[in-house]
């Protein structure tokens, strides 16, 4: 695959990973938002019409 190029340790072990994103920008893209996901999944939440109410309320946003 073109635009990957993977980075070794002396006993040949894959270490590291070069994506060139130019050619990958969006798949990169794509798994770091799945990353961030993934990291917040166990945050608190608030429902979607609580969360615009109280942007209305502080003048953030005009439903």
């Amino acid at each position: 695959m073109t635009g990957i190029r993977y980075i070794t340790d002396e006993k040949g072990q894959k270490t590291d990973l070069i994506i060139s994103l130019e050619e990958h920008g969006q798949i990169v893209e794509d798994l770091l938002d799945a990353l961030l996901v993934e990291e917040r999944k166990t945050e608190d939440s608030i429902p979607f019409d609580t969360f615009v109410n109280q942007l209305t309320a502080e003048g953030k946003f005009d439903a």
